[in-house]
């Protein structure tokens, strides 16, 4: 009988050749990933803050069709203490970055029904009166500083408590809204949202590339976003 050598395993290692080819390819790949990835999650952030807006601006004209009320819709402002640069005391060192509605009783009290939802900290509110004229320079009767904060005002989380301000309007029972349809803002009421890495390349009349505006009419009170800018760096 004839008989065969018992088979070996042989086990070999790469070499060095081998693994700067590997090395390569994966530098290869990262170069189209890295890019993809990160315009992604660009688009993810405004694509969150856009539906955010839309929605709890929708769902507080319906409470206040659907219960007969008054209900308020606010924006509101503060410093995040987990962000750099940003006091929680100081509301002037933070971002329009959250909203809430709330429904105002007979007494004229607030009463919150949403609870308050932030935008992803990547994304903000313009404040300049070209972009937004819900947040401009021009309604100073809507924003409520600071100090003029009472014991009826909800109280903020991650330790900013009262320490905000916030500019507001208000759906009437009928679905229509207390904003002007002439003034300085033409009937034309709007809130343009962007990056926040991108307020170096913000302009007083021109947003960045990576924006989306949302619009109300005044009149109907139905919402809409314009000019999704979703753009590749």
């Amino acid at each position: 009988m004839s008989t065969q050598p018992p088979f070996r395993n042989r086990s070999r290692a790469f070499s060095l050749v081998e693994l700067l080819v590997v090395v390569a390819i994966i530098g290869i790949i990262g170069t189209f990933v890295v890019p993809a990835v990160g315009s992604l999650l660009k688009g993810s952030g405004l694509t969150q803050a856009a539906n955010i807006l839309t929605d709890q601006v929708a769902a507080a004209r319906q409470h206040a069709l659907s219960r007969n009320r008054v209900v308020e819709v606010r924006f509101y402002r503060f410093g995040d203490p987990e962000q750099v640069g940003e006091n929680a005391g100081d509301p002037s060192t933070g971002l329009y970055r959250a909203l809430q509605y709330l429904e105002i009783g007979e007494n004229g009290i607030p009463s919150p029904v949403g609870k308050l939802i932030r935008f992803p900290d990547t994304v903000m509110m313009s404040t300049s009166q070209t972009l937004s004229s819900l947040l401009g320079a021009d309604v100073a009767s809507r924003r409520v500083m600071m100090a003029q904060l009472d014991q009826n005002d909800p109280e903020m989380p991650r330790g900013v408590g009262k320490k905000y301000e916030y500019i507001s309007f208000r759906f009437l029972p009928d679905g229509t809204t207390n904003l002007p349809i002439n003034g300085a803002s033409n009937g034309l009421w709007f809130i343009t949202v962007h990056l926040v890495n991108d307020r170096g390349r913000a302009t007083a009349d021109t947003p960045p590339p990576n924006f989306f505006t949302w619009m109300i009419e005044p009149v109907s009170g139905n919402s809409k976003v314009l000019r999704p800018g979703i753009v590749k760096k």
